[in-house]
């Protein structure tokens, strides 16, 4: 089930992830659907998450907020 997302809300996610240690410097990330529509352009959030990056190496921030669309 997708929510829907406000400005409100969507600074409340993105606050609570800011107060936690991992949350602070993570990069954000957009995640497009799969075999979406080239001429799509528009898209609603489905979901926001904090998620640990799995590539490893100096070079690689260690979270990454992932905001997923549909």
């Amino acid at each position: 089930m997708s929510h829907r997302y406000t400005t409100k809300k969507l600074m409340q996610v993105l606050d609570l992830f800011s107060k936690e240690e991992a949350g602070q410097d993570a990069t954000v990330m957009l995640v497009l659907p799969e075999g979406r529509n080239p001429m799509q352009k528009e898209f609603n959030i489905k979901e926001v998450k904090l998620v640990e990056n799995k590539l490893v190496g100096p070079q690689y921030d260690k979270y990454r907020v992932m905001i997923l669309v549909e």
